[in-house]
């Protein structure tokens, strides 16, 4: 992954003059950073609010038996320091015995074996159930070894092992009587083994800071004594607080903001990779009140109408980089290998289409949005107007869009995910074809998806994946847009860095002071 720093312009004229606001530096002095969050969260807790933007701290906060280092494609230690697959269900792991939790409670085998019962536990309702279910038992070998064992052959075990199961200290966690008050602990007791540990979290914003016990690690870092993500939900909000001093990072800036901010000789820009897919998905299996999706016809209709490469470069900050994948996954997403393509831009095409559908005078549409990127939204709807798609918009935050898309809601929804939480086909498939998320019901899909699972060796699950890949593009499920670059304004005392694990993540142990 690279970072792109904007070249930064004198501004011109009286009226340029007015946009130039003084930053104040006096955080730098407190070593804190500053940085707006989009959409408020209630815990900071990947199982219990498995929420884009709390990833950027749990990843920070929560230890890990191990990494998958992104960058030279292999495993790395972290709370373990050796392990072994000893048959094709059971993983062995040595544990470090010298790190501690935030509470000052040693970690141990017991601490490994206690989460993983938890989220297991069919009591506990979370989001991604299936994530942590393959799980059959731990095994306690002594208070430094354990073996993890599946209940059947799994595929992308160890990667899930590594990029899904986050450690609970046991004793604080153990304290919390009852289910509700387990599902807190994000927000008032949160201890893990990272090198940030959680200072509070109320309705203003996330605050964390460094964790000077944390055992040590390459892979994990903590430049910035404290870091507070601040709840404005607002960019309007964020911007004006960005030029006035009271944050010192904006993050997932809209490309209008990009070539605006860019323009201050107080900031600069920071465009990364971040291998977040958005799409468009349309209810080919008729679970909303509005059926007309149920017409490949009108699905096509609806991609061919979409000038994806004027989206893209217009609409999309840091488009210009941004990958256009071919299906639900990217190019180097493990056991991605599609054959195919979506539709091409064809709005002669699209009206045909509407027509041979019975729509000669096209449709009305509900396009729902995921509030962060309404503005593509409305981008997308100018574009579907004009071959007579009528679509209005309706922007919604996180928990709410996750309550509808699981009832059924959506005829045709805009989406994005962060495919780098865990970089496998495996996972795409599962995330857009399992559970309440399926808008689309293939068994063929399905059988492909159940198949792969259990194939170890990795060119021969791609080719049992691609057939399923290729589906979705044939039948026009979906539309897999773009890649969304990560795009930060800051101001010029901020470094944004590379992260030493992710090629398409940024997290808050990134940010830097020069």
């Amino acid at each position: 992954m690279q970072i792109r720093k904007s070249a930064i312009f004198a501004v011109l004229g009286v009226a340029a003059a007015a946009f130039v606001a003084q930053p104040a530096f006096a955080q730098k002095s407190k070593d804190i950073i500053r940085f707006g969050i989009n959409d408020p969260f209630s815990a900071l807790d990947s199982y219990h609010v498995p929420h884009e933007e709390t990833g950027l701290f749990t990843r920070v906060m929560y230890g890990v038996l191990l990494a998958f280092d992104e960058h030279n494609g292999k495993f790395v230690p972290g709370l373990a320091k050796s392990w072994k697959q000893i048959d094709p269900v059971t993983y062995e792991f040595e544990l470090r015995d010298d790190v501690v939790f935030h509470s000052g409670n040693k970690f141990t085998a017991e601490d490994v074996r206690y989460t993983l019962a938890y989220i297991g536990d069919p009591k506990v309702r979370i989001r991604f159930k299936a994530r942590y279910t393959w799980v059959k038992k731990v095994e306690i070998l002594s208070p430094y070894k354990l073996r993890i064992i599946a209940k059947k052959p799994t595929a992308t075990g160890l990667s899930s092992i590594a990029y899904r199961f986050r450690i609970y200290d046991s004793k604080v966690h153990k304290a919390l009587k009852t289910l509700p008050e387990q599902a807190t602990y994000g927000r008032v007791s949160a201890s893990s083994t990272g090198p940030y540990k959680l200072v509070s979290l109320d309705k203003k914003g996330a605050l964390i800071e460094r964790f000077d016990k944390f055992y040590g690690s390459p892979y994990w870092r903590a430049p910035v004594k404290r870091v507070f993500g601040r709840f404005i939900p607002d960019k309007q909000s964020q911007k004006a607080e960005l030029l006035t001093g009271g944050l010192d990072v904006m993050r997932d800036i809209s490309a209008d903001d990009e070539r605006l901010l860019a323009t201050n000789p107080n900031l600069m820009i920071s465009s990364t990779s971040s291998k977040q897919i958005m799409y468009i998905t349309m209810d080919a299996a008729g679970r909303s009140d509005d059926k007309v999706m149920t017409d490949i016809r009108v699905r096509q209709a609806l991609m061919k109408a979409i000038d994806r490469e004027k989206l893209i470069n217009t609409y999309v900050a840091g488009g210009k980089s941004a990958e256009r994948p071919n299906s639900i996954c990217f190019k180097l997403t493990v056991a991605c290998a599609p054959t195919t393509k979506p539709m091409a831009y064809d709005p002669a095409g699209a009206k045909k289409l509407l027509a041979a559908a019975g729509h000669p005078n096209g449709i009305n549409l509900k396009l729902y949005a995921y509030a962060p990127i309404k503005h593509i939204a409305v981008a997308i709807a100018g574009d579907l107007r004009k071959v007579g798609i009528k679509a209005t918009i309706e922007a919604l935050p996180l928990m709410v869009y996750v309550k509808k898309r699981g009832a059924g809601k959506f005829t045709a929804f805009l989406g994005k995910y962060p495919t780098a939480a865990q970089p496998d086909t495996e996972n795409l498939l599962n995330f857009f074809f399992g559970a309440n998320r399926d808008y689309y019901k293939d068994p063929m899909i399905k059988k492909a998806f159940a198949a792969g699972r259990t194939e170890f060796d990795v060119a021969k699950r791609a080719a049992i994946y691609t057939p399923a890949l290729d589906q979705v593009n044939k039948m026009s499920y979906l539309y897999p847009l773009s890649e969304v670059p990560v795009v930060f304004a800051h101001t010029k005392d901020v470094v944004i860095k590379t992260n030493t694990l992710s090629s398409g993540e940024i997290r808050v142990g990134d940010f830097f002071f020069k």
